[in-house]
């Protein structure tokens, strides 16, 4: 039961936090809406081409792969006895991917904890390692945008570096380690879908390494603001706001567009993949 002292403060500050992710969200859409409204859209039509349907199919399967890693991680996490079989993590992991996209941005979790306790999982252990998830969320996405930074610099260094750390985590053998290192996969698959539709859309000589991480970065945006259905327009105003100042305005706001379309095709065919595998 809540302390009627502290209860009206809790209350403000999830109010406050709910409007000031509204706030963020319009101002979010404001930016891109503004834009949008800039560009000569003709300017578009020359990054329509074979080499971006098949980058947008491979950034897709990119994207679902990522989701996989993710549900493996977090069955690391909830059940590191290994109770529940993987068609049941892929159905309850698999749903809670396809209601990230309900406004509120919370839906994911709501869908996974009820998924678990009709697995029969424990409460407790399911809302603690929805809050690990978090927190490595941002521990991973962060080491990621990092290595893709290092990448930029020395190639070989970061791949040593991303064997040592997945390495180093999987040896570990505890649940959030292992959650670790397969979060770490996920987010490099975030970051090699992100290079190659950078690839077939950005300028010859842009860095992909370096657009890679940005991407990160907006993921990161859109993931800390409340109340975004899957990141929606923040991830796209930060990514555009980061790599805005040095690319052209329709190549980066093309290579945006794509990721959008991309990670939303990912999703939606990891979730049904998952609902349809549970009712076979």
């Amino acid at each position: 039961m809540a302390d009627p002292v502290t209860a009206p403060r809790q209350l403000f500050l999830r109010r406050l936090g709910q409007w000031g992710g509204f706030v963020v969200l319009a101002g979010s859409l404001a930016f891109i809406g503004e834009r949008l409204w800039r560009l000569d859209w003709s300017a578009l039509q020359p990054h329509a081409s074979w080499s971006l349907s098949g980058a947008l199919i491979a950034a897709l399967a990119l994207f679902a792969a990522a989701d996989h890693a993710l549900a493996r991680a977090w069955a690391a996490t909830v059940d590191p006895e290994g109770r529940l079989s993987k068609s049941e993590v892929l159905h309850i992991y698999g749903r809670g991917v396809l209601t990230k996209y309900l406004p509120g941005s919370v839906f994911q979790y709501v869908s996974r904890h009820i998924g678990g306790r009709k697995a029969g999982l424990a409460h407790m252990r399911l809302a603690r390692s929805s809050m690990v998830e978090v927190g490595l969320h941002l521990v991973s996405s962060l080491a990621v945008a990092g290595l893709c930074l290092l990448f930029e610099r020395s190639p070989s260094a970061a791949a040593l570096a991303a064997a040592v750390l997945i390495g180093g985590c999987l040896m570990a053998r505890r649940p959030v380690s292992i959650s670790l290192a397969l979060q770490i996969v996920a987010f490099g698959a975030f970051a090699l879908a992100a290079a190659l539709i950078g690839a077939a859309i950005l300028p010859a000589d842009s860095n992909l390494a370096h657009f890679s991480a940005l991407f990160l970065l907006a993921w990161l945006a859109g993931f800390v603001v409340p109340v975004a259905p899957g990141g929606l327009g923040v991830r796209e105003a930060a990514l555009l706001a980061l790599a805005g100042a040095g690319l052209p305005a329709a190549s980066i706001l093309a290579a945006t567009l794509a990721l959008r379309v991309a990670s939303i095709a990912g999703d939606l065919a990891y979730g049904l993949v998952a609902l349809m595998s549970r009712s076979a």
